[in-house]
């Protein structure tokens, strides 16, 4: 099957961003000061890409950026 790109990336982007605040609002951090939570790639699907997977994937990408930011220094 070929690659057809969606049409929905900005909806998919929002949603991403809407993981990323979801995340970084949880009262277990505390305040967040500084973190910060590059999207480097994006591939959206006509059929088979889905908002809740893109707010999903920000979700973790602030989760592995905030435990990035916590971990010691060697």
């Amino acid at each position: 099957m070929a690659y057809e790109p969606s049409g929905d990336l900005p909806r998919f982007f929002a949603a991403v961003a809407a993981g990323i605040n979801e995340q970084l609002n949880l009262p277990e951090h505390g305040v967040v000061t500084a973190t910060r939570v590059v999207l480097r790639q994006a591939r959206a699907e006509t059929f088979g890409s889905h908002e809740l997977a893109f707010r999903i994937a920000g979700y973790l990408a602030a989760r592995k950026a905030l435990e990035h930011a916590h971990a010691p220094r060697l």
